[in-house]
C-alpha cells in the first residue's frame, strides 16, 4: 500500500492525527536535510507495525511554510501539493491549534515532538497527559522509525510564557525560524509610528507600551492599517511579572529598566502594586504595606525585602518553603524562581523577552487603599506560624 492510502481528512475514520511539519523537520530521523518527506513515509510504516493494522488511517496537518520550504525537492513539493489538492492532508497557517482541536473533538492521539506549551492555559488537560501523545523516534541502528508513547511535560510558568510569546511573534512575522536567535530583536526593540496620526495603537498619541507590529514582505507594518510604519527610536526595555495567589494569576505588572516598583498590601507609591483586594485575612496580617522592592537594570531583576515578616524565594518546580532573603540585601531573581510573600502569594517572573502590553490592575478605591495602608502588619516569628 502506498503512503496516500493511509491519509484521510475524515476525523471519524482516522486513528491518529499527525503533525506533518514537525515529523518532516525532525532531523533525528532519517536523512540529513532540514526537511525530508521520507521521515513521514517511515512513520506511516511504523504506525502499521505499532497498531498491527495494515490499513491504519492518519489525519495529517501541515503549516503552509512546509509546502514552500526551500529544502524540499521538486518531487516532494509535487507530492505534498497533490495530497493537498486531493484532500488527503490539511494545510493551515499554523498547525498547532488544529491538532489540539482534533485531539479534543475527535479523541485522536497526536503524533508530534511539540510540547504545545502555548496551549497549556487554554487546554489544561495537556500538561502531564500520559495517554494522548506519541512521537516518532529513530529505529534500531538508526534505521526506519518507531512510535513511542510520551508523557507531556509540566513546565514552569516562564517556559509557558516564552512559548506563548514565540507563537505571538510567529503570527506577526516577527520570528524567523532560520535565525538562531528566533525573534527579530532589531525590530522588536524599536518604537514605530503609523502614518495615520489617529491610529489607536501606533498613532501620535498612542501609549508608550505599543502592541507588537507586523512584519510583512520585508517591511514593518501597522496591524490595523497595513501600511509601512516609521522607526521613531528605541523602545524602553521592560520586564513583566505576574501575581499568583492561591494558584490563580491575578494580575501582571511591568518593571522598566532603571526604575523601581514596590509590591505589598497597600504601597503608597503611585506605581506600586497593591495586593490587598485579593488577600485572605491571614495574608493581609502577614504581608507588609510595602513588602518587596523590585529593580531591573535591563539584564537582572533584583528583589529587596522591606517587610516585617520576611520574603522567600524558591524554585517553581519545588514544593519546599524556599530560601529567606536577607533583609535589605538585593536578591538576583533567576528564571524559574518564585518570590513568596506569604504561603500561596507569589510573584512569578514572565518568560517573555518582549513585553508589549499588560493587564491593567483593577483600580483600588483611594479610601480602601488608605485603610489598608493604615492597618498594622502582625509581626510573627517563624515558630509562630
Amino acid at each position: 500500500m502506498g503512503p496516500e492510502t493511509h491519509l484521510t481528512l475524515d476525523a471519524s475514520a482516522a486513528d491518529f492525527v499527525v503533525d506533518l511539519s514537525n515529523v518532516m523537520r525532525d532531523d533525528r530521523l532519517c536523512g540529513d536535510r532540514r526537511v525530508d518527506l521520507q521521515r513521514f513515509v517511515d512513520l506511516l510504516a511504523a504506525l502499521v507495525a505499532y497498531t498491527g493494522d495494515e490499513a491504519v488511517q492518519v489525519y495529517a496537518v501541515a503549516d503552509w511554510s512546509l509546502l514552500r520550504h526551500r529544502d524540499l525537492t521538486a518531487a516532494e513539493k509535487a507530492t505534498l501539493h497533490r495530497w493537498y489538492h486531493r484532500g488527503r492532508i490539511e494545510v493551515q497557517p499554523g498547525a498547532d491549534d488544529r491538532l489540539i482541536e482534533l485531539a479534543e473533538t475527535a479523541d485522536l492521539r497526536v503524533i508530534s515532538r511539540d510540547n504545545f506549551k502555548d496551549a497549556y492555559r487554554t487546554h489544561p488537560w495537556i500538561p502531564g497527559n500520559r495517554d494522548q501523545f506519541l512521537h516518532a523516534a529513530p529505529g534500531s541502528g538508526g534505521k526506519g522509525v518507531v512510535v513511542v508513547p510520551r508523557i507531556m511535560p509540566t513546565p514552569p510558568e516562564w517556559q509557558i510564557s516564552s512559548k506563548e510569546e514565540e507563537s505571538l511573534l510567529l503570527r506577526a512575522g516577527m520570528y524567523d525560524r532560520r535565525n538562531a536567535t528566533g525573534a527579530r530583536r532589531e525590530l522588536l526593540t524599536r518604537q514605530w509610528r503609523c502614518p495615520h496620526d489617529d491610529c489607536p495603537m501606533f498613532g501620535a498619541t498612542a501609549a508608550a507600551d505599543q502592541p507588537v507590529p507586523v512584519y510583512r514582505q520585508g517591511v514593518v507594518r501597522c496591524p490595523t492599517h497595513h501600511e509601512p510604519m516609521t522607526d521613531v527610536g528605541p523602545s524602553t526595555a521592560r520586564i513583566q511579572l505576574k501575581v499568583r495567589i492561591g494558584g490563580v494569576l491575578r494580575t501582571r505588572f511591568m518593571v522598566r529598566a532603571g526604575t523601581t516598583v514596590v509590591v505589598g498590601r497597600a504601597p503608597a507609591e503611585p506605581d506600586g502594586v497593591a495586593l490587598a483586594s485579593w488577600l485572605t485575612p491571614e495574608a493581609k496580617g502577614w504581608i507588609s504595606r510595602r513588602h518587596v522592592e523590585l529593580t531591573w537594570d535591563g539584564t537582572a531583576l533584583a528583589v529587596r525585602d522591606l517587610s516585617a515578616n520576611g520574603t522567600r524565594v524558591r524554585r517553581e518546580t519545588s514544593s519546599g518553603a524556599g530560601k529567606p532573603i536577607d533583609a535589605g540585601r538585593p536578591w538576583r531573581l533567576r528564571k524559574g524562581e518564585v518570590v513568596v510573600l506569604h504561603d500561596g502569594v507569589e510573584l512569578v517572573l514572565s518568560g517573555r523577552a518582549f513585553v508589549f502590553d499588560t493587564e491593567a490592575q483593577p483600580p483600588t478605591p483611594r479610601d480602601a487603599l488608605a485603610e489598608e495602608a493604615a492597618a498594622t502588619t502582625t509581626i510573627r516569628r517563624p515558630n509562630d506560624r
